[in-house]
């Protein structure tokens, strides 16, 4: 028969540990909540709109008072394109769905290397990310149009089902605050596509 000796202060340091990891995890969950409401609020966001797509199998949200304007192009490859431009007219871009078996990694390098070869394209930067257990990459870049005027980029591609699922924003340069980017985030994590 074996007799377990157990160290009551080390036990007891233990259990408060393990209290302290769950405690700090709870906090955690409700400060990410605030800090999402505090990025909307600094950029004038008061709520959100649901938009569907796709027969209702493709969910996303933007700020209410956003404008939007649904294009359709020919062909089977970008089967959903919706643009969108805030308010004050300072941020723009558009949500995309594409069939495409394709591997989207090798996509995002092809389009890089046009991108740089056609365009004024500093600071390009592709980045694995996961959303909503989706599997995908944030591409970085400033660009500059063709008035000299510099633009922030930042697009989420995301992966399911044989779907790329593209969202896209473009700021002025001198119009980008660094919280957008969580704005940016908010908006991409309402997205949810059932098949």
């Amino acid at each position: 028969m074996k007799v377990i000796i157990i160290n009551r202060k080390k036990f007891g340091v233990t259990l408060i540990m393990v209290g302290l990891m769950i405690i700090l995890l709870g906090l955690e969950m409700t400060f990410d909540s605030k800090l999402k409401l505090a990025a909307l609020v600094q950029n004038n966001i008061t709520s959100l709109k649901t938009y569907s797509a796709l027969q209702n199998k493709f969910h996303y949200k933007l700020p209410s008072m956003w404008k939007t304007e649904e294009e359709s192009f020919s062909g089977n490859e970008i089967i959903y394109h919706n643009n969108f431009y805030s308010d004050d007219k300072q941020i723009h871009g558009y949500v995309e769905v594409w069939n495409s078996s394709k591997d989207l990694k090798s996509f995002l390098d092809k389009s890089k290397e046009v991108s740089l070869e056609s365009n004024k394209v500093k600071d390009y930067k592709i980045t694995p990310i996961i959303i909503n257990k989706h599997d995908g990459y944030l591409v970085t870049y400033t660009i500059m149009t063709g008035n000299d005027v510099f633009y922030r980029c930042n697009e989420y591609f995301l992966v399911d089902k044989g779907k790329y699922f593209r969202f896209s924003f473009f700021v002025r340069e001198d119009k980008f605050k660094e919280n957008m980017t969580s704005v940016f985030k908010i908006i991409v994590e309402s997205f949810s596509y059932k098949e």
